[in-house]
Parts: C-alpha cells; structure tokens; sequence
C-alpha cells in the first residue's frame, strides 16, 4: 500500500506558474472556465452544463483524494496573483506503470504556455514523489493543442488507442496516447538545459511529417557545422532533409521542393522564407505555407487555381490546350512537412522513420 501524500509545502512553483490545492473560492473561476466550448468538447466527461454546484463537488472530491491517497489534483495559478487558471492531475493506477496525468486551461489563460510550465512541474514531482516508471497521458485525436503541451513536455506519442474511453453520453471514444518513462524525464531535463543561443523553430503540428510520432531521434547534425541564416542538406538512408537556421531557429524539412522535387537547399534563405532554385516559388520555413507559387502556376494547398505569371512582369505568350498544359493546371503546391528535432550534447537530432545505424 503506498504511503499517502500532502500537498507541496510551499507549493510547486516556477515562478510563472503555481500549483496548489484547490480552494473553495475556485469554485467561481471553475465554473466559468468550464463553459468553454473547447473545454466542453475536449473534455468529454465532464457535465454539460456546468454549474457552480459540479465546480463544488470537483473541488470536495479532489480534497478527499488527498486525504485518501487515490489521487493528486492541483489548481494551477498564476503564481504573481494567485489567481485560478486550469486544473491539473495524477491520476493514480494499480501500480507505478499504471499512473496518468491530464490537465485544462482556461480560455482566457491559453498562449502562455501555462499548460506546459504546469505538466512540467506535476510530472517532476510525481515521478520523484511516486517512483513512476511510466506516466500515461490521453488527448482526443484533433486536440492539436494539448498534444503539442504533451511533446513540449517531453512525453512521446505512442499510438491512437480506439474506443479508449467513453463521453458523456456513453459513446466511444478513441484517443491519442503519450508516455513518459524516467529516461523520457531525463532527456526532457537535458532539452532544457540547451543554451538559449540555439533555439528550435516552432511549426504547425499538423504538418508532421508522416510515420515520425513513434519514430527514434536519428544524430543528423552537429551545431558547430551550423551557422544561423544558413541552409543544409542532410542525407539519412533515402531522406534528403533540409536543416535551416531561420530567424525564428533551426527547422528539418525534406529537401525537396513541394511544386518540382528540386533541393531547396540550393535557393536562398531570407529570414523564415526560402526559394526554389529552379522556379520563382518561395516557401516560408516557419508556416509550411507557400510565400508565392511557382511561376508555372497550378493548384495551392487548398486546391485553389493560380495563372502562370513571369518574374519580369511581361504578358504570357498563350499556349494551346495541350496535356502538359493541363498537367502544370492541376499540378498542386503542396505545404512543406516536418520533423520533430531537440538538441542532445551539441548535436542536432530529428525523428525520423528509419532505424539509426
């Protein structure tokens, strides 16, 4: 039977964020928080509506579960004010590989990285206070935002689990997992001691690069060998990847120009946008959008049509409908895929799906 713990005295803290038992004069905050649509929809357990007596009952249950040992639920707080911003739990199992951890963030709290800074600190505390050896985290698929604060903490993806849980209604429900395990803590605590010299880029997570969630992080570079404003190409097995330095910090792309496979590595980088060598298409390395189509024209991402132009401003001599024609028409300029990176040592690593030599 595992002995049973008391609230951190002081509490966790960052100095940004502070986590700390819930309180009843939460229960106003709590509720508020919890009509948010995206709460609403994200978090489907939870009642609909949701009034002040359910932020009551919340805030009595998660006491008892200190008092009795079956769980950890903390406010999190702005640690200037005090004030109430998300909740944040362990959830306790049959054992230390059975432990989980789940969190929200009030809407008017979201874009500060609260959620990140909060699961950092739950995590670190748990796995020393616990003895975890593997933290189960589960968002539903489509909740880009909370998967993005699960890999910014350190935890891998693992799988999509199907019919993992139920909604309010009963109905099935398949979610996206994560873990972390010590040696995920460990190399989390290592990322953030990478000098602040050398950032990583942020990019769109939807725009992954395929079959890379579960990938294993695969050396490709060191740092001394890269220079800020500068672009490489890196060949790992059949990837030819792209490595800029952009103004925002270091990407990994395929080097390959999304219009005509052409290395975007040979064109030139300016700031976050680079341009083919071959055509006058330009692609921004922070966004995965295209800056300007190709000069041949063709479908966007979206599917919308854009005429050829030329880069002299001169008019297009018409050309004859033919299947080269029509083919440059419904040619698609597709948006530019990542790979996940971190820093290990002064060495650049990415996922990749190939195993590592």
């Amino acid at each position: 039977m595992r002995d049973k713990l008391t609230p951190p005295n002081p509490p966790l803290s960052d100095g940004v964020i502070t986590l700390r038992p819930f309180r009843a004069d939460d229960a106003a905050a709590i509720t508020a928080a919890c009509q948010d649509p995206a709460i609403q929809r994200w978090v489907p357990i939870i009642p609909n509506p949701y009034t002040e007596v359910d932020a009551r009952g919340f805030i009595l249950m998660t006491l008892q579960a200190w008092h009795d040992g079956s769980g950890y639920e903390f406010a999190m707080a702005d640690a200037t004010t005090d004030r109430y911003v998300g909740s944040i739990g362990l959830h306790l199992g049959a054992n230390e590989r059975r432990h989980a951890i789940g969190y929200l963030v009030a809407p008017e709290a979201r874009g500060r990285g609260y959620a990140t800074r909060a699961l950092r600190l739950a995590t670190r505390w748990g796995f020393e206070q616990l003895g975890i050896e593997r933290l189960a985290l589960w968002t539903l698929p489509g909740n880009l935002a909370s998967q993005a604060v699960a890999e910014n903490a350190g935890f891998r993806f693992e799988s999509m689990a199907r019919n993992w849980e139920v909604d309010r209604d009963d109905r099935p429900l398949d979610a996206v997992m994560y873990s972390m395990t010590p040696e995920d803590l460990a190399d989390a605590l290592a990322a953030e001691e990478t000098p602040g010299e050398v950032p990583l880029a942020g990019w769109p997570r939807e725009l992954r690069a395929t079959g890379t969630r579960a990938a294993p992080f695969v050396e490709i570079a060191a740092l001394a060998d890269l220079a800020p404003g500068t672009m490489r190409r890196v060949t790992r097995a059949d990837l030819d990847l792209l490595v800029g330095w952009t103004d925002d910090g270091i990407v990994v792309t395929d080097d390959r120009c999304p219009h005509m496979a052409a290395p975007l590595s040979l064109g030139e980088l300016a700031g976050c946008v680079v341009s083919c060598p071959l055509h006058a298409g330009r692609f921004d390395l922070r966004s995965g959008e295209t800056a300007q189509m190709p000069t041949t024209g063709g479908l966007d991402a979206d599917g919308n049509h854009h005429a050829p132009w030329s880069p002299s401003g001169a008019e297009l001599k018409p050309e004859p409908a033919t299947k080269k024609l029509e083919a440059r028409r419904l040619t698609r300029v597709n948006r530019l895929r990542y790979y996940q990176t971190r820093i290990r040592d002064g060495r650049l690593e990415a996922q990749l799906p190939i195993l590592p030599e």
